[in-house]
């Protein structure tokens, strides 16, 4: 089936106004739905199978430079999924509301910890819930929970506390300033690994990435990993990125 088509036509047999986005070309994507505008939005697709659906609530506004995700969840069944996107986007119910009414919605939940400086505490808000914004979220579990466990760690670490984090491709960095104008090189980051034939279980649950040939070196022990990689920005000095 194609996905937005029909989830479209049970909002309409719901009453519900919400009118999802179309692609470039005008048309609804049939193996996704999605809706694109400031405020409550929404974005859902097929998971491990065409009869159960991932979903991730967030809201978009022009004070933030990133999506604020609320909740996010899998759904077998449509209806309830279709009742999930009126609510939240058509009828604006609150998140604690949705949550007691649908058991298959997961909070986003900040840090336990919290860093001293607001806006650094700010940017490790803004990089786990980057992360938790992922329809495809679902996949490979083991990797997920490593890599909340190698953002909790990373906060409470002594050597980062006056750094902003930020990520790209989910490799963690840091900057010295909130707006990324002095950031070591792009190459130089900590993430957890993903295991394939190339990558065996053996090198290790981490791997901190350094100098200019993205040299690696990997680590069983996450605290020896995030030690490794305080060293290495201890040891080059950031740049400071020209505006032009």
């Amino acid at each position: 089936m194609n996905l937005s088509e029909e989830i479209q036509a049970r909002l309409h047999k719901i009453n519900s106004s919400v009118a999802l986005s179309y692609i470039n070309d005008g048309t609804f994507p049939d193996e996704y739905a999605f809706y694109h505008r400031l405020g409550r939005s929404f974005r859902t697709e097929f998971a491990a199978t065409e009869h159960e659906f991932s979903i991730v609530l967030f809201e978009r506004t022009d004070k933030l430079d990133y999506e604020n995700c609320y909740a996010r969840g899998i759904f077998k069944n449509i209806d309830r999924l279709v009742n999930v996107i009126g609510l939240w986007v058509g009828k604006q119910q609150d998140i604690l509301e949705l949550k007691a009414k649908f058991d298959e919605l997961e909070l986003f939940t900040d840090f336990d910890f919290k860093n001293p400086n607001q806006e650094i505490d700010a940017a490790w808000t803004k990089v786990k819930n980057m992360f938790f914004n992922r329809t495809w979220f679902w996949e490979k579990p083991e990797w997920n929970s490593r890599y909340i466990l190698m953002l909790n760690e990373a906060k409470k670490h002594n050597a980062f506390k006056n750094y902003f984090p930020f990520t790209s491709h989910y490799w963690l960095r840091f900057s010295i300033d909130k707006d990324l104008k002095e950031t070591w090189t792009l190459d130089t980051f900590i993430f957890p690994t993903f295991y394939s034939e190339e990558t065996p279980a053996t090198l290790g649950k981490f791997y901190v990435s350094f100098d200019d040939e993205m040299s690696r070196k990997y680590f069983e022990n996450l605290h020896e990993a995030l030690d490794f990689y305080a060293e290495k920005l201890h040891e080059t000095k950031p740049i400071k990125w020209s505006e032009n």
